[in-house]
């Protein structure tokens, strides 16, 4: 069983047991949990933690408890317990593993020292830009280091120049690819939706805003700014330690890439 389908059967089974000994959408234990699977997957490491899964238990082992950050503990130690009470309430030792899987996620982030990266996550996934893991100024480069790093994300983001390109990997079948992803263009628009934020500066030029979003000691993970008229969108990105500017026109990129997608459907379903 590849570890798509792994966590997936894992996934609907905690749902399922979960759900007779207290409502899922009612637990904060749950959905933390859940969260722990997505960052997992939205990180690129479902092949690291497919091999922390065959590792000797005794390798395994932490407390989850005190390794996670404070905000987080309660619902770690919570949601741990609650699988521990289904583990022991079924009978086939096939969806004990699966149960077990599940509780391996919470062992796992804790255990390779990601549970303040995890918490960061939480209170800022849903309403930031999606977070990058290197850069590199052309797509040449890019291409060289997926083709030479030892083992890749299995799925993440990187920046070339500054656009956002999605990372592909799948170990069973040996591939590696880059693929221009729209994830930057689809945050702005879903954050402007409603009508666009007010700047937090106005510059008349580029290099003025660069200097000024480069001034800042610690700088939020992203805020709109006007230059020469036009919003931009100021991103900090966290994990590589770099700061790029955006003009909301690349949304425009973003539409007609949705126009042609939907002409080629059109053409498909003649």
């Amino acid at each position: 069983m590849t570890i798509y389908k792994l966590l997936s059967a894992s996934e609907a089974l905690v749902a399922d047991q979960w759900q007779k000994l207290q409502p899922p959408g009612d637990s904060k234990a749950y959905r933390l949990l859940k969260e722990a699977g997505f960052f997992i997957w939205r990180t690129g490491q479902l092949y690291r933690f497919e091999d922390y899964l065959v590792r000797p238990s005794a390798d395994r082992a932490v407390d989850v408890r005190t390794s996670w950050c404070d905000e987080n503990g309660e619902e770690a130690s919570g949601a741990r317990q609650t699988l521990s009470r289904i583990r022991d309430t079924l009978r086939s030792e096939e969806k004990k593993k699966l149960i077990q899987v599940a509780s391996a996620q919470l062992e796992f982030i804790a255990s390779t020292g990601q549970c303040e990266e995890f918490h960061d996550y939480l209170k800022t996934f849903y309403r930031k830009p999606p977070p990058v893991i290197a850069r590199f100024d052309t797509r040449d480069e890019a291409e060289s280091w997926l083709r030479n790093v030892p083992e890749p994300p299995s799925s993440a983001y990187i920046l070339v120049g500054n656009e956002y390109l999605e990372v592909f990997y799948s170990r069973e079948r040996g591939v590696r690819a880059l693929r221009r992803d729209y994830a930057l263009e689809r945050f702005i628009e879903a954050v402007t939706s409603r009508g666009l934020p007010a700047p937090a500066a106005s510059f008349d030029t580029h290099a003025e805003a660069a200097a000024w979003w480069k001034s800042h000691p610690v700088p939020p993970l992203c805020v709109f700014v006007h230059i020469a008229g036009e919003h931009h969108l100021a991103v900090y990105h966290k994990k590589i330690d770099y700061r790029s500017l955006h003009p909301i026109s690349i949304l425009d990129d973003w539409r007609r890439e949705q126009e042609r997608i939907a002409e080629q459907e059109k053409e498909r379903s003649r």
